[in-house]
């Protein structure tokens, strides 16, 4: 069974710039192998827009 990778620490996390807004930044899942591809890490369940990386991660995913 492979590791879980948190997004926070993943190599593929890359900003978003057609989300991101001023004063925030939008980071997303550039990882094609990943269930979380193209997913705004940032971004609660409830549309919420966070300053920091909040999802968990996934077993695709690679350290920096």
């Amino acid at each position: 069974m492979a590791n879980k990778i948190r997004c926070s620490q993943c190599r593929f996390v890359r900003t978003d710039t057609k989300a991101s807004e001023k004063g925030w930044r939008a980071v997303e899942c550039g990882n094609t192998e990943s269930e979380h591809y193209k997913a705004l890490l940032n971004v609660s369940p409830g549309g919420d827009k966070q300053t920091r990386i909040t999802w968990s991660g996934c077993e695709k995913g690679e350290p920096r």
